[in-house]
């Protein structure tokens, strides 16, 4: 598992973003990021891209989680509630699996608990082994 969250901690795109990974296993990831004035929009919440992030992120260290190179084939995200600041947290759990896909099931969730986010993805395996 530290080959694969050693590659992710490569992701200057995530760093830039701040965010944090904080557990992976099995089909499983956990991360977070503090929300900052630059992740938020015009208007003064959120920026849906920073959260969309954030899962699509979490998402691919579960899927990777296996030590086999997956890619994202699709995902969809339902934003459920404003968020202004705090730390986020994404909690990514794995669906169904066989050699090609598999299929993901993201939550992201305030300090409070509540849900402001969820995504549903599917990814793809490339076949190749995640180097180590």
């Amino acid at each position: 598992m530290e080959r694969i969250i050693e590659m992710f901690k490569k992701d200057n795109f995530a760093k830039g973003c701040g965010i944090e990974i904080a557990e992976v296993y099995n089909g499983h990831a956990k991360c977070s990021m503090e929300v900052t004035i630059n992740h938020l929009n015009g208007i003064g919440i959120l920026m849906g891209g920073a959260l969309f992030t954030l899962a699509d992120y979490t998402f691919s260290l579960a899927a990777n989680s296996h030590g086999i190179i997956a890619v994202t084939r699709d995902a969809s995200i339902t934003y459920i509630r404003k968020c202004t600041g705090g730390v986020i947290t994404a909690i990514a759990s794995e669906i169904t699996r066989d050699e090609k896909t598999g299929c993901y099931s993201v939550e992201i969730n305030n300090e409070d608990g509540e849900t402001i986010a969820q995504i549903n993805g599917t990814a793809y395996f490339t076949g190749k082994v995640i180097p180590a």
